[in-house]
């Protein structure tokens, strides 16, 4: 028995040495294959012709506004226009009852011809004591008389020919006409009413085509652009309206004020709008931009291709070994689907629009380029990242 067991621990060892040996011959395990590069869309920084421009809010202001008034006193007899409604230079307005200055007018055409009647008179007068007096037959007092009365007269007469024209321009005044070409205003009297030289404005007139478009600019705004040596002439004018859309008429700046606001340190600035279609008002709130005409290089991303934290803006690049790296960046403004980039970036580089959240700092990529510069970054700028 004892020999039987010692051949089962025999062969029990030799069993178990061959399956050592066979594991020992498969070697260490394997390790699974690596992930293939994540997928990512990247488009190429470039290099814009882009027009510099600046936003303000401003008001439009009518180049001209008239407060109509009377300027004889009388009652009104008509109104000869409709509130709201445009209206001609020259435009009959209002007209004040003209019955007393016609009379005035009347009175003073009698006194003219009285005092027309006293010179003839006094000159008749002068006349015939100057011949006596030549042949001695009168005094020279008596021609120092005449000759006074002739000039009394003639004063009388000059005095009377001022009064008529005073009652005809009064008489003229009854008929109140429009000054400019313009939109009228509420009227602030109905026919039937007492108005004179100390009443209120009987109606407003605002003209409609030009305008202008006042905006306040920053003092050190305007100091730097003259350091530039750029002047009204190097820019022009944009406005947005109310309701987000863009005034389809350009201006032109045309005065900036010889003093600065104390209160925000900025100078006021006017630009010219034609105003065929009487689009703009009055004190109407826009929105103005101030675009230059030359344009200028700037370096432009997808908008899509920009990315915050904490630490501000940045960018992630793909370098030409296709790894990942992170780039801070200084953005300026916003052109439509772009950005401009003041800094951290140059023209070329590659830059993740679509697949940032399967990108790593580091971690190598399959880049595929965006259909084209201009197209492929207008694309991904309305691309959502993964």
């Amino acid at each position: 028995m004892p020999r039987r067991s010692r051949q089962f621990g025999n062969g029990t060892l030799v069993l178990l040495a061959s399956c050592l040996i066979a594991a020992c011959d498969q070697g260490p395990p394997k390790n699974p294959p690596a992930p293939p590069p994540a997928s990512v869309v990247v488009a190429p920084v470039s290099l814009e012709d882009l027009s510099s421009e600046r936003s303000f809010t401003g008001r439009i202001e009518a180049t001209d506004k008239v407060q109509i008034r009377a300027r004889v006193q009388g009652f009104l007899k008509s109104r000869l226009f409709e509130e709201g409604a445009k209206v001609e230079a020259g435009e009959l307005l209002y007209e004040i009852e003209p019955e007393p200055f016609e009379l005035a007018v009347q009175q003073a055409e009698a006194n003219v011809a009285s005092a027309a009647a006293a010179e003839t008179f006094a000159q008749q007068t002068f006349e015939r004591t100057e011949e006596l007096v030549r042949r001695n037959t009168s005094s020279r007092a008596s021609l120092d008389e005449a000759q006074s009365a002739l000039a009394q007269a003639q004063a009388t007469l000059k005095a009377r020919k001022a009064e008529l024209q005073t009652a005809q321009l009064n008489l003229s005044y009854t008929k109140i006409t429009a000054p400019i070409s313009g939109r009228a205003g509420r009227s602030e009297y109905s026919v039937g009413n007492l108005v004179g030289p100390e009443s209120d404005p009987l109606v407003l007139l605002v003209s409609q085509d030009p305008v202008y478009a006042n905006f306040p600019v920053p003092q050190w705004l305007l100091v730097q652009v003259r350091k530039a040596g750029q002047g009204p002439e190097s820019v022009y004018v944009e406005l947005r309206l109310a309701d987000g859309s863009e005034y389809e008429h350009t201006g032109s700046v045309v005065f900036t004020d010889v003093q600065a606001t104390t209160g925000t340190d900025s100078v006021l600035v006017r630009a010219k709008f034609p105003n065929p279609e009487g689009l703009l008002v009055d004190q109407q709130l826009v929105n103005v931009q101030v675009i230059r005409k030359k344009p200028e290089k700037k370096l432009v991303i997808s908008q899509s291709a920009l990315l915050l934290d904490q630490q501000g803006a940045y960018a992630l690049v793909v370098d030409d070994a296709n790894k990942v790296q992170i780039k801070r960046i200084t953005v300026g403004v916003q052109r439509g689907p772009l950005i401009v980039v003041e800094s951290g970036l140059e023209a070329g580089d590659r830059v993740i629009v679509s697949g940032h959240q399967k990108a790593r700092p580091g971690a190598e990529v399959a880049p595929q380029m965006a259909d084209s510069a201009s197209g492929g970054l207008a694309k991904a700028a309305g691309a959502t990242s993964p």
